[in-house]
C-alpha cells in the first residue's frame, strides 16, 4: 500500500516539511511523527504528532514514486532526463501534476500530459520543484 504524504513549506521559515496534511480553523497544517518507539516499551507507545503551519499554495503530494536515483517524486516536482544520446546537452524537463486517473508528466510549452512509467522512473530524475526553481520551467528563446 501506498504511503500517503504530503509536503509544504512552513509559514514561520519558508523550509519544506513532510508528513500529514490536515486543515484547522481556516489554517493548513503538516504534521510530523515525532513518537520514539521501543520494542520494550511497546504497551506505553502513542503516537505523538508535531503540527507545522505551512502555505497552503505549497501543498504537495507524494507520488509513491521515486526517480532513478531513489528520490520521492513530488506533486509540482521538475524531472530532468537528457534522453538523446547524440545531443547529451540536451535536457528534457518535466513537471509532476495529477490528471484524471494518475501522475503525468507535463513539458514546458506543451499541452500533452503523459502517465508517469517505468522509463520514466529510470531515466529521468527529481532536479527541484516549481516554487524553489521556476527558472528551470522557462522555455529556450530562439536568438
Amino acid at each position: 500500500m501506498r504511503e500517503i504524504l504530503f509536503k509544504a513549506k512552513r509559514i514561520d521559515n519558508g523550509e519544506w516539511v513532510e508528513g500529514y496534511y490536515t486543515e484547522y480553523n481556516g489554517k493548513t497544517f503538516i504534521g510530523i511523527n515525532i513518537s520514539i518507539y521501543s520494542d520494550i516499551f511497546e504497551v506505553f507507545y502513542i503516537p505523538l504528532i508535531r503540527w507545522f503551519e505551512v502555505d497552503p499554495k505549497t501543498i504537495c503530494q507524494f507520488t509513491g514514486l521515486c526517480d532513478k536515483n531513489g528520490k520521492k517524486i513530488w506533486e509540482n516536482d521538475i524531472l530532468m532526463a537528457h534522453l538523446d544520446e547524440s545531443y547529451p546537452e540536451d535536457a528534457t524537463y518535466e513537471t509532476v501534476e495529477w490528471n484524471v486517473a494518475g501522475w503525468v508528466g507535463h513539458e514546458t510549452g506543451s499541452i500533452d500530459r503523459r502517465y508517469l512509467d517505468k522509463f520514466d522512473l529510470e531515466h529521468y530524475e527529481v532536479v527541484g520543484n516549481i516554487f524553489d526553481n521556476p527558472e528551470l520551467l522557462q522555455e529556450e528563446s530562439d536568438e
